[in-house]
């Protein structure tokens, strides 16, 4: 494979990635996409060019995360079950904390 013929293997990867849930300082897809784009690109060999896109290949197919499977005893703790869902539904979006619920939430520990 020639190095364009990987780049845009890499870059079509990169635009398969969904979009951040939370807003960062920098978006790991922005930023890879940028690089991928630049002219710096033929400074990478083509055997680094194939190992890249090999393991975002494997990043993008979730590769370790079906590999190494975790069972709810480790996704979900027994201590506070509640106050991780609720981070949870707050990272996915389906529910957000207002001004009240926050204050509930710092004097009661609920």
């Amino acid at each position: 494979m020639a190095k364009a013929e990987i780049r845009d293997k890499i870059l079509a990867l990169l635009k398969t990635l969904p979009k951040d849930r939370i807003k960062h300082y920098a978006s790991f897809k922005e930023v890879q996409i940028e690089r991928f784009s630049s002219d710096k690109i033929n400074d990478i060999s083509e055997r680094d060019l194939k190992l890249q896109y090999n393991s975002l290949r494997d990043l993008v197919n979730d590769k370790y995360k079906n590999y190494y499977k975790l069972d709810d005893k480790l996704l979900v703790p027994k201590g506070n079950p509640q106050y991780y869902s609720r981070l949870m539904n707050e990272l996915k979006g389906e529910s957000k904390e207002n001004i009240f619920t926050a204050f509930r939430t710092v004097v009661f520990g609920k």
